[in-house]
């Protein structure tokens, strides 16, 4: 009895030394959808920049900021620090575009 616990012992102390290790971080997908839409952002801002008002504009530079600094962030090897900024920036440029869309539907449809 004592043989067969003290294998049982052996053996579950193998099977916790794996898990212990660093683990692998995870492999990120190509994004090929995130880089379409970030390359069709850029294309209407460009074919459409002369007629765009200066909040138009705003709105459609900092989409592309915010979707290129996402894709920055799951690709680049950035430290934890630069990562946070990364995403914090990502994340104000958007609400930023947000905001602005708001403001444009109400100049269009209310002012």
């Amino acid at each position: 009895m004592s043989k067969q616990y003290k294998k049982l012992q052996h053996k579950l102390a193998e099977q916790k030394k794996p898990s212990d290790a660093k683990k692998k971080p995870q492999k990120v997908g190509k994004d090929y959808f995130l880089v379409a839409v970030i390359f069709f952002t850029i294309f209407i801002a460009s074919v459409g920049w002369m007629q765009f008002d200066w909040l138009n504009r705003g709105m459609y530079v900092l989409l592309a900021t915010s979707m290129i600094l996402m894709y920055i962030d799951r690709h680049a090897k950035l430290s934890d620090s630069t990562r946070i900024y990364v995403k914090r920036f990502s994340s104000a440029s958007i609400g930023i575009a947000v905001a602005l869309f708001v403001i444009i539907l109400w100049n269009q449809f209310f002012a």
